[in-house]
């Protein structure tokens, strides 16, 4: 009975360990969001990746001005007709002993004198890559940023709503329980418990479908971070302000400026754009490595090489060289001309990729004024809806509490307040999106 009783114990300790680790839910703040975001998101690491190998291309670029050396040995031994040979040489007579082994050894030095400027361009090539990567990388870190903040933000106001969806909740069961008490006593119809019955299960509903909005959002968070989307979380509604005054839309309209303004500046400060400028130059510079193909080479060689029968006599056998080589294209089937049109396609492509990202930053700017302008307009608007409301409620509600106002009027209300609620959420947090918004498209979003 002891081993049993053992095994049952370290069975239910086990899985009550297990449902406690399960439950843990882990509370994050945005930075740490924002921090987690930038190690493990999938497209920062292979942003990181395309860094190192395009490093690697520019030392190959730089190593094209260097010589390049190679030694290089062998060994062979004959296996077959290893008899003594007979000679005869000015008359004496001569026994030669087979000599099996063959010994061999090369060093050669190669150094590239000219090349039609292809190494210069080559080298020009690979750095403005290596530079258009590095701004990828400051790019894709802000944006990775940006749209964590976005989430971050969108489950903010999910919870607030859910909040105020389950507060309603809570207040529309205190009136069921008033209306069941009337009823009760006599003094209040059945139409009156049922209506505010399904009053009740009506926002039950919306209490369960906030929450199942809410946890979708988490899992969108988790997946802009690069975490695990099964991981329990909750946010810390410290992080973001939760409260807009008109002093702050006024401050924040001053500080981005006009619309035109800002167009012009975001041009000169986003790193997309950075990257997209240092890819036409590595376009540039493919078109003058084709044009190589017209020009000549000249090399210069110099080495050593020994071959003898046994090991040594390396000063005897041994010999040492110099050289130099040109090399003149006379025809090459228009190879060339065909590497100039592929390169000189490639610059136009990025040209034009250069002038589409342009466009589409100054599309984003555009709309992220016009969400920037509705948003402050919301502000204004639920405010005053909001206060409307709570003042209409409170006296509906005094008056429903000494019966000189039925439950059709309490429900109107109410009805009336949860909708003024969410609005009003709605647009606080829809302001701060729109705000993350217009500062990222400007350029002006900054890396925490």
């Amino acid at each position: 009975m002891k081993p049993l009783f053992i095994i049952l114990v370290t069975l239910l300790f086990g899985n009550a360990c297990f449902a406690q680790q399960a439950g843990i839910v882990k509370k994050y703040t945005l930075e740490d969001c924002l921090r987690i975001g930038l190690l493990k998101n999938f497209d920062i690491r292979q942003t990181h990746a395309s860094s190192r190998a395009a490093a690697a291309q520019l030392t190959q670029a730089f190593g094209a001005y260097l010589p390049s050396a190679d030694i290089n040995g062998n060994y062979s031994r004959q296996l077959t007709n290893l008899r003594e040979q007979f000679s005869i040489v000015n008359g004496v007579p001569i026994v030669g002993k087979p000599l099996p082994n063959t010994y061999g050894l090369n060093g050669s030095l190669n150094w590239t004198l000219f090349n039609g400027f292809q190494r210069e361009a080559q080298y020009d090539n690979a750095k403005s890559t290596v530079d258009a990567i590095q701004q990828d990388i400051a790019f894709q870190r802000l944006s990775v940023q940006y749209n964590i903040t976005r989430q971050y933000i969108e489950v903010l106001r999910l919870q607030q709503i859910v909040r105020a969806r389950s507060e309603n909740l809570s207040l529309s069961k205190v009136t069921l329980t008033r209306v069941q008490a009337l009823y009760d006593n006599g003094r209040s119809p059945i139409t009156q418990v049922l209506s505010q019955e399904t009053e009740v299960a009506n926002q039950e509903v919306s209490v369960l479908q906030a929450e199942n909005d809410l946890e979708n959002a988490k899992v969108k968070l988790l997946v802009n971070m690069g975490a695990d989307p099964s991981e329990m979380i909750d946010v810390d509604e410290t992080s973001v302000r939760s409260t807009i005054a008109t002093e702050d839309v006024i401050e924040f309209r001053n500080a981005i400026g006009p619309e035109v303004k800002a167009i012009q500046t975001s041009i000169g400060m986003r790193p997309d754009i950075e990257a997209a400028r240092f890819r036409t130059v590595a376009a540039e510079a493919s078109i003058t490595t084709a044009r190589a193909g017209y020009l000549p080479t000249v090399n210069a060689t110099s080495g050593y090489t020994w071959r003898n029968f046994v090991i040594g006599d390396f000063d005897n056998q041994g010999q040492w060289y110099v050289g130099i080589g040109f090399r003149i294209p006379l025809f090459d089937q228009f190879q060339t001309n065909m590497r100039i049109e592929n390169a000189t396609l490639t610059r136009t492509q990025r040209q034009i990729d250069l002038e589409r990202l342009e466009q589409q930053i100054t599309q984003s700017i555009r709309n992220a004024y016009l969400q920037l302008g509705l948003a402050e307009k919301g502000i204004d608007i639920t405010q005053r809806a909001l206060s409307a409301a709570t003042r209409s409620f409170d006296a509906m509600q005094a008056r429903f509490d000494v019966g000189s106002a039925n439950l059709i009027d309490v429900q109107q209300v109410n009805n009336q307040l949860i909708t003024a609620r969410i609005n009003r959420v709605t647009a606080v947090y829809a302001y701060l999106d729109a705000r993350t918004f217009v500062e990222f498209t400007t350029g002006n979003f900054k890396e925490r």
